[in-house]
């Protein structure tokens, strides 16, 4: 957002507020007063028509920033965060379509997509769209997009959208803010996911600015949750930029860059104040409010409050009487964030009291339909709390003030919005009423899986009154009574429960680390070092019993805190650990040396000494891995023994290390350097497994020394993963890095190596061209294998044993037009997994699936798959979810979609949920049809599984072209066949019958 103009009103509350206004998606209705444009009905548009989506997105665009521009004061302007611009660039430069920012209100979200709009230039285009001002059951968001960029609909809008966005000669982005819950966000999904199945163009993108939290689940939108950018980096899942409060030192730096004469110095002002300038629009808000600095009880609702009641005067009308209007106005917007219980109560028809509302500016304004918008959802959920407080006052201490508290939690846990209200409720009541909250924190009807978790948060943050010792001890009573592990975790955050406990905290520490486990280790390390004194972890330590295991390694994980920084070998808690007789608790001590907030102190040298050379090779694993990591000062004494260890998984965990370090390259570590000399000097090294010939390859390519072995099948191996990672994005290269695996690429025998290398040499495609059906040639689009939900493909199964009768058949049905060509188990467990890579060699052009018969090593058979060629990779047999997860990870990094069996005793909606989570990208139902006629129809079962899921569904089981009801059934995506193609005497024939039957009309 450009910088504003300045002001002479610059410390007035209510011009900060109308400042507010280009901090909010609300504002994104602009767009909506300034377009006026309505879609036409033409027949046929003219290339004209359709070629000026990106130049008049640009022109809206532009005049809806510069009408914003005079909002800012100057001394308040927008500062974007520094890797915001280069993670949008790096976006448009992958193959993602969408960009999910996410982020708590106020933390400068619409800010951000304004500067991005702002200032990347006449290369890209940007549409700016609230879903706030959509009336979300009806809209259709490919009509929006077509109206803002003054572009006629011709009847159907998806069908111009998909012509208008193919002449496209620059990326455009079209921006959707204002998601702040989950049926909001289901609501705008389900359009971007039917866009992205249909507009394939990848100049067309999408940004989704999400408030959090809670987060949103978007597994459930297979399209649109396969092309997020940045699922590969260390972010959740289906985030592409978060943004986070500022750091201390960023709101120090921030608050003095722009303090006034006579006003507080960042140190000087509360704890809690100081806290709530860590967020830009309560920043804004604290200089506008001029608090009284002594104030230790200031939280987000009072500072609104002081706002508020210095805005409502100015009206000319009574601020009570407006309050409530605004509060009426405020319940009418989202009347769904009422508890049931209080509805009763119902605000006045809008006719009444909007007249009174737009003469408040600036906490409303007028909409584009004359319909009264809060500036901010900040404004408006503090109306609206306030409301909902002074009717729970009303109900007093009674089983329907719980009813209502249960409610609204249950709310806030699906909606960022409904967050907002009920943590301002609380803050309200706190203030009126801290006698009724306590009432309700202590009853036995209270929810502990949500509402004592949210209210406690609040707690954590400071600034509340209600929350006194003989609340905190019902609290931590109950938590240990009911075992809710999210109650531990939220009671764990609040520093006061160690006062209130007093005597009792260690114990209680000690009680919930038996009973909860590793589900609660960051939260309890956390409130040790927030709460406990030397002598109070000592007493902890003297508390667990530390011969035990489980409880062990959680001390042994963060030695750094329960041992004195200044303990040698002559610890008694270390010697427990180091000698502790469970490889575990040993290996445990690694992991806390990994830890980047474990200090090298000497206590860190002596456990590297002991586990260097423990009798345990999955204890020296471990502390490889931590070598690895480290950094020289602990890897100088003990790399050379670690990398000529008597175990390659020990001397293969120290490559691990050196490769998932810290984000400087690989080259640039003195640990890497170490490690080279020492590689290269030993004669075993030249000669290692093939599984780890793979990381060592790799260490030498990313740090550009010539390898002694550059024909191997390692150096292959590692060169092809290199090369694909660039492709898909996962593996960002340096320039200079990347020429020089292209160049050794392009001169290696393995074709598939070439392949990949000889894709750096094409020419870049146009953005605005239209591109065929997508090719599930590997890599991928993340998206391709689940647009095929709703299709009708052939998938032929070769379950052969003989490899040259496989080659023929490949070459028959690929001539017959199959899309896919399975390479069964059998096949590959007859001739090993060079049968994928002779077929895919045969027939290039056509999308070749791996049956891989173990998904519990799934990453293992991704990557091996991947590397001999296939497509796509179909794994069957039992996995946990975290199994799944790490194939799906191997399958994002190497463009390989996965295809997930599902067992019979699986089919249920929770395990497709928890799989659709884990990231495949379609199931199958198999049947053997070895069974004989007892088995049950596979339709059966794909019927229910295809209302579980909108991924796409593929089904065997013998099929044929007599099966003419099962070839006309509408329950498939996929079908598979196998012995009607692979044992006909003509392959081609039956393969052409059976494509023909399921594509024509029944």
């Amino acid at each position: 957002m450009p910088e504003g103009k300045a002001d002479r009103s610059q410390g007035d509350p209510r011009v900060v507020l109308r400042a507010h206004v280009a901090d909010s998606g609300r504002t994104y209705q602009a767009a909506r007063d300034i377009n006026v444009f309505e879609a036409g009905s033409a027949a046929a548009l003219t290339d004209a028509e359709l070629s000026r989506m990106a130049t008049e997105s640009t022109t809206r665009t532009r005049s809806l920033i510069d009408s914003l521009s005079s909002y800012a004061p100057v001394d308040l302007a927008y500062r974007p965060p520094a890797d915001a611009t280069g993670a949008l660039t790096a976006f448009l430069d992958s193959p993602s379509r969408v960009f999910v920012v996410k982020g708590p209100p106020g933390s400068g979200k619409t800010a951000l997509t304004y500067h991005l709009a702002d200032r990347m230039g006449p290369d890209v285009s940007f549409q700016l769209h609230s879903a706030d001002s959509w009336d979300l059951p009806r809209f259709e968001l490919a009509a929006e997009i077509l109206r803002y960029a003054s572009v006629p609909r011709s009847g159907d809008a998806l069908l111009t959208l998909e012509q208008g966005g193919g002449r496209l000669d620059r990326p455009c982005v079209v921006v959707v803010d204002g998601i702040a819950s989950q049926s909001r966000f289901d609501a705008v999904a389900r359009q971007v996911d039917r866009i992205l199945r249909q507009v394939t163009v990848p100049a067309l993108r999408f940004l989704l600015v999400v408030r959090t939290p809670p987060d949103v689940e978007m597994s459930a939108y297979p399209v649109l949750s396969a092309t997020v950018y940045g699922q590969s980096g260390a972010r959740p899942r289906g985030t592409s930029y978060e943004l986070t409060p500022w750091s201390t030192a960023e709101a120090r730096a921030a608050w003095n860059r722009s303090r006034k004469p006579r006003e507080a110095a960042f140190s000087e002002l509360p704890t809690s104040v100081r806290q709530l300038a860590r967020l830009p629009l309560y920043m804004r808000l604290l200089k506008a409010a001029e608090l009284d600095s002594t104030d230790s009880e200031t939280n987000g609702y009072r500072l609104v409050d002081h706002c508020v009641a210095a805005v409502l005067p100015a009206s000319g009308h009574d601020p009570v009487d407006l309050s409530e209007t605004l509060a009426d106005a405020a319940h009418r917007a989202t009347p769904e964030l009422v508890p049931s219980v209080l509805r009763s109560s119902q605000p006045p028809p809008s006719h009444v009291t909007d007249h009174l509302v737009v003469e408040a500016p600036p906490l409303v304004r007028r909409g584009a339909d004359g319909t009264p918008l809060f500036i901010h959802d900040v404004v408006r959920e503090y109306f609206l709390a306030t409301r909902i407080s002074a009717l729970l006052e009303e109900q007093g201490r009674s089983s329907s003030t719980v009813a209502a508290f249960n409610e609204l939690a249950e709310k806030a846990m699906g909606s960022a919005a409904a967050r907002g209200v009920f943590e301002f409720t609380v803050y309200g009541l706190d203030r009126s009423a801290p006698d009724l909250l306590a009432a309700v924190m202590v009853s036995p009807a209270v929810h502990v899986g949500s509402t004592l978790p949210l209210v406690l948060g609040l707690v954590a943050r400071g600034g509340v009154r209600f929350a006194d010792e003989h609340v905190l001890r019902v609290c931590a009573r109950r938590c240990r009574r009911e075992a809710s592990a999210e109650l531990a975790r939220s009671l764990l955050a609040v520093p006061l429960v160690a006062d209130a406990l007093a005597a009792e905290y260690a114990p209680w520490l000690a009680e919930l680390l038996k009973q909860f486990g590793p589900a609660i280790w960051p939260q309890l390390v956390t409130a040790v070092e927030q709460s406990l004194d030397a002598q109070g972890i000592r007493h902890l330590l003297d508390t667990v019993d530390l011969d035990h295991a489980d409880e062990a390694t959680f001390f042994a994980r963060y030695y750094y805190v329960f041992l004195p920084s200044e303990a040698g070998s002559s610890s008694d808690s270390l010697g427990t650990f180091l000698e502790h007789p469970d490889w575990r608790v040993r290996a445990a001590l690694a992991d806390g040396i990994r830890d980047k907030r474990s200090p090298r102190t000497e206590s860190a040298q002596v456990i590297m000494d002991r586990l260097t050379y423990d009798a345990d090779y999955k204890v020296r694993a471990a502390a490889a891995r931590a070598i690895g990591q480290a950094g020289s000062e602990l890897a100088e004494h003990h790399l050379g023994a670690l990398l000529t260890d008597d175990n390659w998984h020990v001397r293969s965990s120290v490559l691990q290390g050196l490769l998932s370090g810290s984000g400087e390259p690989v080259d640039a570590r003195p640990t890497t350097v170490m490690a080279l000399d020492l590689l290269r000097s030993e004669r075993d090294w030249q000669q290692c497994p093939a599984q780890i010939a793979t990381h060592y390859e790799r260490l030498l390519l990313l740090s550009g020394v010539p390898s002694r072995n550059p024909g191997s099948a390692g150096r292959t191996r590692a060169l092809f993963e290199l090369l694909r990672e660039a492709r898909t994005g996962w593996t960002p290269l340096p320039g200079d890095v990347r020429d020089a695996l292209v160049a050794e690429g392009l001169s290696v025998p393995n074709w598939l190596v070439r392949r990949e290398a000889e894709a750096f040499t094409r020419p870049t495609p146009d953005p605005g061209a239209v591109p065929s059906v997508p090719s599930l040639a590997a890599p991928s689009p993340p998206d391709a294998y689940r647009r095929l939900r709703g299709g009708r493909s052939i998938q032929v199964a070769l379950d052969l044993h003989d490899l040259d009768q496989a080659i023929e058949v490949a070459q028959a049905v690929a001539a017959a037009g199959a899309e896919f060509i399975e390479v069964g188990d059998p096949l590959i467990k007859t001739v090993g997994v060079t049968a994928v890579e002779r077929i895919k060699r045969t027939v290039p052009h056509v999308t070749v699936v791996a049956e891989m018969m173990s998904a519990d090593w799934g990453r293992d058979q991704v990557v091996l798959a991947a590397e001999y060629g296939a497509d796509v990779v179909f794994l069957i047999g039992p996995a946990s979810t975290a199994s799944v997860a790490a194939a799906v990870d191997a399958g994002r990094r190497l463009g390989v979609p996965i295809l997930l069996d599902v067992p019979s005793h699986h089919v249920s909606a929770h395990w497709i949920a928890d799989m659709e989570q884990a990231g495949v990208d379609g199931f199958a139902i198999t049947t053997n049809i070895d069974i004989g006629v007892g088995s049950n129809h596979p339709l059966a079962r794909s019927q229910a599984l295809r209302s579980w899921t909108r991924l796409p569904v593929a089904v065997s089981g013998g099929f044929s072209p007599t099966d003419r009801t099962v070839l006309r059934s509408p329950e498939w995506d996929v079908l598979i066949v196998g012995r009607s193609v692979t044992e006909a005497i003509h392959p081609t024939a039956a393969a052409r019958l059976l494509t023909q039957l399921i594509n024509q009309p029944e």
